[in-house]
């Protein structure tokens, strides 16, 4: 099975955000949310910054759903 680039971060971020958002959001949504994140950042920032911007988008993103729900 091969690993794609990046994947242990998406699923550290992933991890982070279930369990804030756990018995508020689906966990599908959190990893589409992640994903979803992950594809427009990469490439856009230092890949320093990338575990901390892709958290903060993603759960941007996933708290103004837990807001319309």
């Amino acid at each position: 099975m091969q690993v794609l680039p990046g994947a242990g971060r998406r699923d550290a971020v992933t991890r982070r955000l279930s369990a804030e958002f756990d018995g508020v959001l689906p966990c599908v949504i959190v990893e589409a949310e992640v994903a979803a994140a992950e594809a427009e950042l990469r490439g856009q920032v230092p890949p320093g910054s990338l575990d901390e911007m892709l958290h903060r988008l993603a759960g941007y993103r996933l708290r103004q759903r837990a807001g319309a729900h």
